[in-house]
């Protein structure tokens, strides 16, 4: 029987650190992204959800449009709009707490209080909160609904876990890199009982249908997938500050990803090497995925460590050797990575991590403290990227110790013992 856990005083505590968070941020954000919530909300609070993508220089996906929408009616001015446009980070912060319970609920250990301490290793954790409080981006909720898309897959319930990765592609395109893995887990379910892939289908059909009719009402759904798909090469630089592999080669963030190397673009070693990264990563997910249609079952909880840290790694892969890559991309490996952490009890990826992104997002904004001005040692881009690049060598280790995919390959080989009944 699982503790209790949030209880009364869970929800409580909560609540207080979730105002102290937001009375010692006042007045954060990135100058850039904070004009496009303002310009955003007041223009489809003047002219309509359905009209948002009139406004050329919107280009986020729907889901958010809604958030910002709901915004500039509940603030009724522009005057409002303006005055109170930090107050968005309000409803981003909801998902970082969010993620941070269900992570500590399903994966980890102890009584409620014991869960509630462990939830701090996410809400006072300045990597995990920062894009929310200080820079004032939604990355947050991206991750968050993708978390929860995999936490439903391993409670064996691929409808739902459809539809949360369908709000996830509907929050930010990236969070497509999700769908591989997913499909993995959820093959031996919709296998075992195939009306969950129709359910799943048709679930998130309407879900989607559903996002897209205030724009199919007011026609501008031609924007809204010139928006979507050109969400790729709006910025083709081998790098947007995001220290990854690319910075180990370059001192200058803006070389064009068009540039070749032996008869390649850069951007096309990118994907090269990401594919090629994935392929290592989920490996020991799909030989298990093989395993598990083949004796007809599922994955449970002996299961749980290797499947998070793989999902885990996916984004820090996708961040690392991709080119055109934001500083803020590596946000949906927190919780799967912190969730994997509190599960085997081995904090030491997660708390890496952290602190990379951490390092990676204050050389930009400088929000923290002075001394991220100054070119130290601690904040030097290379220094950042080697870190990022030791937590995924770092985590594919642990993941063929934990996964014996070797082993699991000579039970492929190995014919199937006959059914009972068969012998009887």
């Amino acid at each position: 029987m699982r503790p209790l856990y949030p209880a009364r005083l869970h929800w409580l505590l909560y609540a207080l650190l979730f105002g102290l968070l937001l009375l010692l941020t006042p007045n954060a954000g990135f100058s850039s992204d904070v004009t496009c919530w303002l310009n955003w909300a007041t223009y489809t609070g003047a002219h309509g959800l359905g009209n948002a993508y009139t406004l050329e220089s919107n280009n986020y996906n729907p889901l958010y449009q809604y958030v910002l929408f709901g915004y500039a009616k509940l603030a009724g001015s522009p005057q409002a709009i303006a005055a109170y446009i930090h107050c968005l980070k309000w409803f981003t912060l909801l998902f970082d707490f969010g993620g941070a319970i269900m992570a500590v609920r399903y994966f980890g250990w102890g009584d409620g209080n014991q869960r509630f301490l462990l939830s701090l290793l996410f809400l006072l954790n300045v990597g995990y909160l920062y894009n929310t409080v200080a820079w004032e981006q939604v990355d947050a909720i991206v991750g968050t609904l993708a978390f929860v898309a995999v936490v439903q897959a391993l409670r064996q319930r691929p409808v739902g876990s459809f539809v949360w990765l369908v709000l996830a592609l509907n929050m930010k395109t990236q969070a497509i890199i999700f769908l591989p893995p997913l499909l993995l887990l959820w093959a031996p379910q919709w296998w075992l009982a195939p009306r969950r892939l129709a359910q799943a289908v048709g679930l998130g059909a309407v879900a989607q249908g559903l996002l897209l009719l205030p724009f199919a009402q007011s026609g501008t759904l031609l924007q809204l997938g010139a928006v979507v798909s050109g969400a790729v090469d709006h910025y083709p630089n081998a790098s947007l500050n995001c220290y990854n592999m690319w910075v180990l080669f370059f001192s200058d963030f803006l070389v064009p990803d068009s540039q070749l190397y032996a008869g390649l673009s850069y951007k096309a070693w990118g994907l090269l090497s990401f594919c090629s990264a994935s392929t290592i990563i989920l490996l020991p997910l799909g030989l298990a995925t093989l395993h598990k249609l083949r004796t007809r079952t599922t994955f449970g909880p002996p299961d749980y460590p290797f499947v998070l840290l793989s999902l885990g790694l996916v984004p820090l892969a996708f961040c690392f050797f991709n080119t055109q890559m934001h500083e803020r991309y590596w946000h949906p490996a927190l919780l799967l990575l912190g969730a994997h952490a509190i599960l085997t009890r081995r904090y030491a990826l997660f708390g890496v991590f952290s602190l990379a992104y951490y390092l990676n997002l204050e050389a930009l904004l400088h929000y923290i403290g002075a001394f991220s001005h100054y070119p130290t040692l601690l904040f030097r881009p290379k220094l950042v990227a080697a870190l990022f690049g030791g937590v995924m060598l770092g985590g594919s280790w642990q993941l063929y110790r934990a996964a014996s995919p070797w082993a699991v390959w000579r039970q492929l080989r190995q014919p199937l013992p006959p059914p009972v009944a068969a012998l009887a």
